[in-house]
């Protein structure tokens, strides 16, 4: 971002700023974005769709007499301006004080901004590039393996984002960040199946993606599941691809919310400081992550991301806060508030959610188990789950395990557990780890010591 462009945020965050004092708030943050974004689909070698979008917008929220009011616009004229304070100026007249409603304010942590979030070149590289980076998702997916023989999903997508945050408090933050994904979702075809492989993965910088890498590695998903058998229900050993093991971490993550513990609404409510896991797993939530895709110098009330340990040896130790739940609890923000654009409001997230790795090989963990699955894709976690006990059963996919080798692909099974009794039952945990969600969760392969398993 030049010093032009920083400017002229801050021009607007000051504005405001005044103009929402003046009209009677007793304090007031602004947060303005401004997004360049572009995806390409393509099918058969084709441009499917082509969408470039340019969008600026300003996001407003005072505090009067207790309670929050909030409005957005993204027009940023005077009078668009002055509308926008009026609105939320009357949105805080018609909503209920709460005494934890609170802004960030500045404190002796100072931003950190050497995070290698920014590729400045990502914006200079033409259309017509990103197009053959598409083209090349499924050119190396079909390339791999000749039985892919069709695409279902194949996209390339980028984004260039400046962000200004704000308010009557102290904080003042402009930052740039870029982000590149590419997805590959592809179907493999023999005499007997048609089965779908899907992969992604997300850089900040353009040079860094690996197109080729995630067109192969769908193929690979999907031809590998091609002539799968039915297994007998039993309870077996079973190894988790880390993308599977990231699925789970993503519905973990939303039970460490502290706005969910607060509310009763998480499992994990009351149990901070027990063992919920085997002393090989240890989670953080680490928003300093160099070149993460959730890694930024502050979060989205202002408040400087760090690297926070959630499960640390199996043991829960922390929550994931923002402002209001950190007044709440009489505890800190963990830096962790979040928005989907300027037209939303903050709210708990995760930045970079992940298990550390240990060091075995795939191959190590597999060795271990005598019969058992290594299960490489679940369906519908989110529904198959029970949000209170962690209960779950859902349909999976994967490789039949025998004598501490791959046997055969096998289908058409469910696995069903608990989740925290699974953490407990961690016995392995593999080097490398697996991003899923665009890069914001991630895990290494795991094995488990034993899953129920309904088959045939």
């Amino acid at each position: 971002m030049t010093e032009k462009g920083r400017q002229a945020i801050a021009k607007t965050a000051e504005r405001l700023l005044d103009l929402a004092r003046r009209k009677g708030a007793d304090q007031a943050e602004v947060f303005l974005e401004t997004k360049l974004s572009t995806a390409v689909f393509v099918r058969d070698q084709k441009l499917e769709n082509l969408k470039v979008a340019d969008v600026s917008g300003c996001a407003l929220r005072v505090l009067k007499d207790s309670a929050f009011g909030f409005a957005c616009t993204n027009r940023f004229d005077d009078r668009s301006l002055g509308r926008l304070v009026e609105d939320a100026l009357s949105a805080a007249r018609h909503s209920s004080a709460d005494e934890f409603n609170c802004l960030a304010s500045i404190s002796g942590t100072d931003a950190r901004q050497d995070l290698e979030i920014l590729d400045e070149q990502m914006a200079s590289v033409a259309v017509t590039e990103k197009i053959e980076r598409a083209m090349l998702i499924e050119k190396a997916a079909r390339q791999a393996d000749r039985r892919i023989k069709h695409s279902v999903y194949i996209v390339y997508a980028d984004a260039m984002l400046n962000t200004g945050i704000f308010n009557t408090e102290g904080v003042s933050q402009v930052f740039g960040s870029s982000a590149c994904q590419a997805i590959a979702w592809v179907g493999a075809v023999d005499d007997s199946a048609v089965e779908s492989g899907l992969s992604d993965a997300a850089a900040r910088r353009f040079s860094a993606l690996d197109c080729a890498a995630v067109g192969r590695d769908a193929a690979l998903r999907a031809t590998a599941l091609l002539g799968g058998k039915k297994i007998a229900s039993g309870s077996l050993g079973v190894v988790l691809d880390g993308r599977v093991a990231a699925e789970f971490l993503s519905f973990l993550a939303t039970q460490v919310f502290a706005d969910r513990v607060q509310r009763g609404k998480s499992a994990l409510a009351g149990k901070l400081g027990e063992k919920i896991g085997s002393s090989s797993v240890t989670i953080v939530d680490d928003g300093l992550l160099p070149g993460g895709m959730g890694t930024a110098p502050v979060d989205a009330e202002g408040v400087p991301q760090q690297q926070t340990t959630v499960i640390d040896q199996g043991r829960l130790v922390c929550f994931l806060f923002d402002c209001y739940c950190a007044k709440r609890g009489s505890a800190r923000s963990t830096g962790n508030a979040s928005r989907a654009s300027y037209r939303a409001s903050p709210a708990v997230s995760t930045t970079n959610f992940y298990l550390k790795p240990g060091q075995a090989s795939r191959e190590e963990l597999i060795a271990q188990v005598s019969k058992g699955v290594l299960i490489t894709s679940i369906r519908g976690l989110f529904a198959g789950i029970d949000v209170a006990t962690g209960d779950f059963s859902i349909p999976a996919q994967g490789i039949y395990v025998e004598n501490g080798a791959p046997a055969y692909p096998v289908k058409d099974f469910h696995i069903s557990g608990n989740l925290f009794s699974m953490l407990s039952d961690v016995q392995g945990v593999g080097g490398t780890l697996h991003w899923i969600n665009a890069g914001r969760f991630g895990s290494p392969d795991l094995l488990i010591g034993q899953l129920s398993i309904a088959g045939k």
